[in-house]
């Protein structure tokens, strides 16, 4: 399964011994808002519903097993960013914004002499409540588009597209650039979009399955114009795909995130495309924390001290090590004084994901264990069966929040608009 990992190292030695320095990489981070990796086909979903998605697949390393830190939109790329658990920057909510001592992946793009350029489409990352925008010569997280004309969360994948495209058409071709661009469509409310329904939502027979054919004409709409983005990209381009969380589809009885940390909330996917890298698949057991180095490592730039995760073409974990999740609630703090109280709160659920077991404790400390690959679905706690490994995993997980203090959070200024698109998206309470 890492036998991709040699390839790549035999391509960068080939490149350094050919003579001639090479052409800078540029970087593309292209990301998708709540998108559950079993939704799409090239993670074995039965229908087509990303096809522009499955044929970058296919020139890519695809990560069969990646999960995200904090199954919420700001902490999970304030992990990317920063390559810091969302506990340790405080970043553990919405509406909490990263601090200015956090050194950030634009920053070390920036500082190297690339043009640095985001386009955003989620409220929750607009640069006054999540201040993800240091280290862009462009952030642009100018959108006010209504919901079905009630709600105000995000930029539409047509409008994230054709900003993407200006911003590429406007670009230094003498420079390389580093792009981070974010559609966040498949997030609830989920819409029918006409010419995209793979799930034929008019047959579904029960709320449920209608619910998650709409979910799929969402993702289907996103992967059309991702593909023109795509398409535009020069040929010395290296992408990397990922999401920040899934959604949960009625699973458990719960539909949406960010509340819960079973696998339809936390598995994502991830791949790299890149020159000289081949395209393969990967078991290897990674994160989204490992975003950020790996990015800057495509670009053959040095990650900062404080980052913590992995080359995800080098050093993947071994399943041994262990990955911790976690979650706090979707809430965002909008009195005076709440990021203090809120500080000191601990998370709602923690987990931990090792060799194949999965240990779920909610914040009373009552456990939930599981066997993935006989339990994919988590309906089998095994936690009084299993009492040993039970134990050895609670220990290992409380060792790791020892070791991994909490930060004060940095509480962002909500405007009015702020609270009402936060409740909205169910982010405020």
């Amino acid at each position: 399964m890492r036998s991709f990992c040699f390839s790549v190292i035999a391509a960068i030695l080939a490149s350094v011994g050919a003579g001639a320095e090479p052409a800078p990489l540029n970087i593309v981070l292209l990301s998708a808002d709540t998108l559950r990796a079993d939704h799409l086909p090239f993670y074995g979903y039965e229908r087509v519903t990303s096809p522009q998605l499955l044929e970058l697949s296919t020139q890519s390393v695809v990560f069969e097993d990646c999960t995200c830190e904090v199954p919420l939109t700001n902490p999970s790329f304030g992990a990317m960013m920063s390559s810091q658990y969302p506990r340790m920057t405080g970043t553990t909510r919405n509406g909490l914004r990263m601090p200015a001592t956090v050194p950030l992946v634009p920053e070390i793009f920036q500082q190297a002499g690339y043009q640095t350029f985001c386009v955003q489409s989620n409220w929750t990352l607009k640069s006054n409540l999540s201040k993800l925008n240091r280290g862009f010569d462009v952030y642009e997280d100018n959108f006010h588009q209504r919901r079905w004309g009630i709600i105000k969360p995000e930029r539409s994948a047509p409008n994230v597209t054709k900003v993407a495209l200006k911003l590429l058409s406007e670009r230094d071709p003498a420079k390389p650039f580093f792009l981070w661009v974010h559609y966040s469509d498949p997030h609830a409310p989920y819409k029918l979009h006409l010419g995209f329904d793979p799930s034929s939502a008019k047959d579904q027979p029960t709320t449920e399955t209608r619910v998650r054919a709409r979910y799929d004409s969402e993702i289907a709409y996103m992967d059309y114009y991702m593909g023109q983005v795509l398409a535009a990209l020069p040929e010395n381009t290296a992408v990397v795909f990922v999401a920040d969380h899934g959604e949960s589809l009625y699973e458990h009885g719960y539909l949406g995130h960010g509340r819960r940390i079973y696998q339809d909330n936390l598995h994502v996917p991830l791949m790299v495309r890149a020159p000289g890298v081949a395209a393969g698949r990967s078991s290897a057991p990674v994160r989204t924390l490992d975003v950020g180095p790996t990015l800057l490592k495509l670009a053959g730039l040095t990650a900062a001290g404080s980052m913590l995760g992995r080359d995800l073409l080098s050093e993947p974990l071994e399943p041994t090590q262990g990955r911790v999740v976690e979650t706090y609630g979707g809430a965002v703090p909008n009195l005076p004084g709440a990021k203090a109280v809120m500080g000191d709160r601990r998370p709602m659920r923690r987990g931990l994901l090792q060799e194949g077991w999965k240990l779920i404790v909610d914040g009373d400390g009552h456990p939930e264990l599981y066997y993935l690959p006989d339990d994919p679905g988590e309906l089998c706690n095994l936690a009084t069966e299993q009492p040993d490994r039970l134990r050895a995993m609670s220990e290992r997980l409380d060792e790791w929040d020892r070791m991994h203090p909490r930060g004060q959070p940095q509480e962002a200024p909500l405007s009015g608009d702020d609270v009402s698109a936060l409740q909205s998206l169910g982010y405020l309470h």
